[in-house]
């Protein structure tokens, strides 16, 4: 293989002294010494030509190397770009999951801060020390809660214990379906009906 570009070879001077010696071997067989130097010309001229065709060959091969060289990392700089731009597709579809479940989460903290200011009472926090009472909770006479549902004047009496025992005593003769708790031997608690219960003279109250 040339290493150097035979196509910009130009070709030496055959009647140079140093070919003396390449000429004298020529014209000892046949010719002059314009013989000789024509032959040697063509004889270099065939060698250079092969050259030539090495040279050539060579080139179109770097060329080709070069060529496959650069489809290669095109290919590779268009995957990356690929994998880059399905990385930040997905990024973005990450974050606006995660911004739709930040704004829904607002949303319903919103909403439950509206529930919450509506509905006071519902939402009331409850300690985890309260004694839940086991008497009875007695109310007015359905008359005097109707009374006051409707803005009418009631009487302070209904709401003084006489008038509220007053009230569960008519509760209970107005109601023959009304059911007492009681407290049975084994110290469980039971329902039975109120007629019942007076007669044993055991309701919890």
């Amino acid at each position: 293989m040339p290493t150097s570009n035979p196509h910009l070879v130009m070709p030496p001077d055959f009647t140079y002294k140093r070919f003396h010696q390449a000429r004298e071997q020529i014209i000892a067989n046949s010719g002059d010494h314009d013989t000789a130097t024509n032959q040697l010309a063509l004889i270099w001229t065939l060698n250079n030509d092969l050259e030539k065709q090495d040279w050539d060959h060579q080139v179109w091969q770097q060329q080709l190397a070069a060529a496959e060289c650069k489809r290669q990392e095109e290919e590779e700089w268009e995957r990356q770009q690929q994998q880059l731009a399905a990385t930040k597709c997905e990024r973005q579809e990450e974050e606006e999951w995660e911004r739709q479940q930040v704004e829904k989460e607002r949303e319903r903290e919103a909403a439950l801060q509206e529930e919450r200011k509506k509905y006071q009472h519902k939402h009331a926090p409850i300690p985890q020390d309260t004694v839940i009472s086991s008497d009875p909770i007695i109310i007015p006479s359905p008359i005097t809660v109707h009374k006051l549902h409707k803005g009418n004047f009631v009487e302070l009496y209904y709401f003084t214990n006489k008038g509220l025992h007053n009230a569960e005593l008519s509760m209970h003769l107005a109601n023959d379906k009304a059911l007492a708790l009681l407290q049975m031997r084994d110290g469980l608690h039971s329902f039975i009906p109120l007629m019942a219960a007076q007669a044993k003279g055991t309701i919890i109250r």
